[in-house]
């Protein structure tokens, strides 16, 4: 990947990268650093697939634009820009490095694939050594050696889990028990050969399953899962003291970023690592204690 960016006050420079995906953004553990207010911190991927070069937003809070126009995944070609806040990559064809050669490393290699018998006595050895050739910079810091051919780049690590499908997993976790529990103590009280004991415990069972199977698919990204979750977070409007929590994770699960970690298309950095994770786990855990402090208050008055 070769490209030139441009900076609104700054001379316009190149950088060449040898993996086959770059994360671009201001935090300094990115392959391009950005130093550009209206850039986020994981602002962009870079990736080479099977159509080509890729760019995708991760999330970010200014978008991507790619020829002028906001895109949330574009393909893109020489020639193409890149904006991210005020900063414009533009990316360069590649071009291969050239070696150049003189008369004298001619006749030095024609001598060296003749079948000829050697002289006899002794002869001075001939040396005509290659120019290496042109160094690679990586963008950041100064350039290193240039890879062998043939060496694989490297490849891309997994994305961790994000914290806010950790929180719903683990909190799917905690009411599979407790629904479990519940229904026991339901049908107990109401009568365990009643119909309401049997209805109680019955229900507590299937929802304890349920809660179960949901915190499994979300640890594993299983996209049915998302889908269940997005279902759960609509029914859970009706119920008052939790509407805010729902409306939490149905705006989460709804986010293109959010459905390409189910789709197995989340990179280095992507979401996990985005200033919104952490806004979104914490906006759920904090209305779902309101909605249990507003249920505890309605019990008690009940």
């Amino acid at each position: 990947m070769r490209l030139e960016v441009s900076h609104p006050e700054g001379t316009p420079h190149e950088i060449d990268l040898t993996g086959n995906v770059a994360v671009i953004g201001r935090d300094p553990s990115c392959d391009i650093v950005l130093n550009d207010d209206r850039c986020s911190r994981r602002h962009a991927v870079l990736e080479e697939t099977e159509m080509g070069l890729v760019v995708r937003d991760t999330g970010s809070a200014n978008g991507v634009f790619v020829n002028g126009r906001k895109l949330e995944r574009s393909r893109l070609s020489p020639g193409d820009t890149i904006r991210i806040g005020e900063t414009i990559l533009e990316v360069l064809p590649e071009i291969a490095a050239t070696v150049v050669i003189g008369p004298g490393d001619l006749d030095f290699l024609n001598d060296a694939h003749a079948d000829a018998a050697p002289a006899p006595g002794p002869s001075a050895s001939r040396t005509a050594p290659l120019p290496p050739p042109p160094s690679r910079s990586s963008g950041r810091g100064p350039a290193g050696p240039p890879p062998r051919r043939g060496t694989p780049s490297r490849p891309a690590q997994p994305a961790g889990l994000p914290p806010t499908i950790t929180t719903l997993a683990l909190l799917w976790a905690l009411l599979a028990p407790m629904s479990v529990a519940l229904g026991i103590a339901l049908a107990m009280s109401l009568g365990e050969r009643t119909a309401g004991g049997i209805l109680a415990g019955g229900a507590g069972l299937v929802l304890g399953a349920f809660a179960g199977l949901m915190a499994v698919g979300l640890r594993g990204r299983a996209g049915w899962s998302r889908h269940l979750q997005v279902v759960a977070a609509v029914l859970g409007l009706f119920i008052c003291p939790f509407t805010f929590a729902s409306m939490t994770v149905l705006i989460y699960m709804l986010r293109p970023d959010v459905r390409a970690v189910f789709e197995g298309r989340s990179t280095p950095g992507a979401p996990g690592a985005g200033e919104a994770e952490l806004t979104f786990a914490l906006s759920l855990l904090g209305m779902l204690a309101l909605g249990l402090v507003l249920t505890a208050g309605a019990a008690l008055v009940l």
